[in-house]
């Protein structure tokens, strides 16, 4: 009987479930199991075993294909709806194509034929295992992605992924012919805010305005942090009519913000300025939206602060 080195080494314990109504088939599987070195129970009723997969997050269940009251598949199935991540083999003394396939698209990793030795349920289940940590590797690098690009204070997307998204939006806008807007959004006074009470206050003010300007916009709006007190947000399909409109959503939604805060700024309370630029009418190019939203939040910021300015209007 063989015990795979490569297993020995890896110290990590997988929990196993074995579901068999052959009592020898069963406790077969249950010691090829306990050789590799891990934690195994065994069951020989497909119901029984639903409880247990119910109670207990199993790494791995291997079930026989026929059972009596519910057969192999339903019971793949099933515990692929308590359980997604829980891996299944399949075993049978009855193999077609037809049964694998069926098998395979249910969710099952491996499926092995009877009569089967020590030797191939071992390699199975190896393989079972090294399959479970690339999946695991492959979230964690995903994971780490999507922390990438993701501010890491306020929660909205950071400026690396507002660049990618605003060269992806012109992209899409110019083949579908569908305009957007870009809202440049700026705090007023946030120095003063931050002299009078500290950066702490000030961090928890722009986790607030983060969630509230995300509370405004749609799931596919993509609401950024582009720096500083400074926020930025594109609106796929809006208007110069509907820019209007969010301005003045985003404003009424910063005052409730502001209700919460301690009125230190020069104006009593926190408020923000926003410029808007529509592409393709204000500019060609991701750079020129950018400087035409840019000009109009100056002249927001000129003309007394919270209040918003629209490219070409003012």
């Amino acid at each position: 009987m063989v015990i795979l080195e490569d297993q020995q080494e890896k110290k990590t314990r997988y929990s196993v479930l074995v579901v068999d109504d052959d009592p020898e088939i069963g406790q077969f599987m249950l010691d090829c199991v306990e050789r590799l070195g891990h934690e195994v129970e065994g069951s020989n009723h497909p119901h029984e075993a639903l409880d247990s997969v119910a109670k207990k997050n199993y790494d791995i269940v291997v079930t026989d294909l026929r059972m009596p009251d519910m057969d192999g598949l339903t019971l793949l199935k099933r515990i692929k709806t308590l359980n997604d991540d829980t891996e299944v083999i399949v075993i049978t003394g009855y193999a077609s194509v037809e049964n694998a396939l069926d098998c395979i698209n249910a969710g099952a990793v491996d499926y092995l034929v009877k009569p089967f030795s020590v030797e191939q349920v071992q390699v199975a289940l190896v393989k079972t295992i090294r399959h479970m940590e690339l999946k695991a590797l492959a979230k964690e690098r995903e994971r780490y992605l999507e922390m990438s690009y993701e501010d890491a204070l306020t929660g909205v997307y950071n400026r690396r992924f507002f660049d990618e998204a605003l060269k992806l939006e012109i992209i899409k806008s110019s083949r579908q012919e569908n305009p957007f807007c870009l809202l440049m959004i700026d705090v007023d006074h946030f120095k003063n805010f931050n002299d009078s009470y500290g950066h702490q206050m000030g961090d928890e003010a722009l986790v607030k305005l983060g969630k509230a300007f995300k509370s405004v916009c749609r799931g596919y709006d993509i609401v950024t942090r582009y720096g500083g007190e400074e926020f930025a947000i594109i609106f796929p399909g809006a208007s110069k009519e509907m820019a209007s409109i969010i301005c003045h959503r985003l404003m009424n939604e910063v005052a409730n913000v502001s209700e919460e805060l301690p009125n230190t700024l020069l104006s009593g309370k926190l408020t923000i300025s926003i410029g808007v630029a529509c592409f393709p009418n204000d500019a060609r190019t991701g750079r020129q939206l950018i400087e035409r939203a840019d000009i109009s939040l100056y002249e927001a910021k000129r003309s007394g602060r919270n209040n918003y300015k629209i490219y070409g209007m003012f």
